[in-house]
């Protein structure tokens, strides 16, 4: 029996049980009291089949991390108003499971890819150049039209993904703030308005991004 099917039949039957009981329709003692422990049981077996029966993406109901400059290893951010925290995916592929973030650095810039990778719905990628040099301060973000990294080495730039689009960030509408940058920790906060590579009529913002990285521990850090 299939089982939106059986919660249905269960709950006419405990409707007929409280009717039962309420009404005094069972006049022997211990016919009433086997109803009643049945009807209890009925009743909590309901309950529990309605909390295992919400899958977990049904119960999924993130909330954006505090912003700190402590290497709290936190990335959250809204993508047209809905909260996107990074989660690592569930299925293993060639080299392993695919990590919430990945962070880089070397003397050209540094690059941070943070995606819900359990349910790809979405995902942001930041480019700044020269970040070892420039260090702390705010960058405007530039335009960019799909690619990452190696195809736009030497601009400051906001890349997304949203519901199998892919979004790239539009000058003039948001900045990259760094507000810490030394060996251990690169923490900042994000925003700007991007347009989809495929539909140029179809736009997304992303709002209140923010990062808390420690540089040496990030990309082994779990995100679940």
């Amino acid at each position: 029996m299939c089982p939106e099917l059986l919660k249905t039949r269960n709950s006419g039957l405990l409707k007929f049980s409280f009717l039962l009981i309420l009404t005094n329709k069972i006049q022997n003692p211990i016919i009433m009291k086997q109803l009643i422990h049945k009807t209890a049981f009925l009743f909590f077996a309901i309950i529990l089949y309605n909390c295992e029966g919400q899958t977990e993406e049904e119960s999924w109901n993130p909330e954006l991390p505090p912003i700190t400059q402590i290497g709290a290893n936190t990335f959250g951010c809204k993508i047209n108003g809905q909260v996107m925290v990074p989660r690592d995916s569930r299925v293993s592929q060639l080299g392993g499971i695919p990590t919430g973030v990945e962070y880089g650095s070397d003397t050209d810039y540094d690059w941070i890819e943070a995606s819900d990778r359990y349910t790809a719905t979405g995902g942001v990628a930041i480019k700044i150049p020269n970040l070892q040099t420039l260090k702390v301060g705010e960058y405007e973000v530039k335009t960019i039209v799909g690619g990452f990294a190696s195809t736009h080495p030497n601009i400051i730039y906001i890349q997304a993904t949203h519901h199998q689009g892919f979004y790239g960030s539009i000058e003039g509408t948001g900045k990259i703030i760094i507000t810490r940058y030394d060996d251990e920790v690169i923490s900042g906060t994000f925003y700007c308005k991007l347009k989809n590579r495929d539909i140029p009529d179809n736009f997304i913002e992303i709002t209140e991004g923010r990062f808390d990285f420690n540089k040496n521990t990030i990309n082994t850090t779990r995100f679940r």
